[in-house]
């Protein structure tokens, strides 16, 4: 991914479904759900926005840092 992209989790939104974690790429995955709450890591995500798009209620997206 960018270095000045990174992947955001919107807490109002997220119903806590888990599809993101399973639709994570990336070993070990980028995003874990523990307790119905996200835990992005920038690091090991590749961006590829599959999460993103299968989100259901789009609680995920990427912002570009200024």
């Amino acid at each position: 991914m960018a270095e000045d992209t990174i992947l955001i989790w919107n807490e109002d939104l997220c119903a806590g479904c888990g599809i993101c974690e399973r639709s994570c790429p990336t070993d070990p995955r980028a995003i874990v759900i523990t307790g119905g709450r996200a835990a992005i890591d920038n690091d090991l995500c590749d961006g590829c926005g599959i999460c993103i798009k299968e989100c259901p209620v789009k609680a995920l997206s990427f912002i570009v840092l200024a």
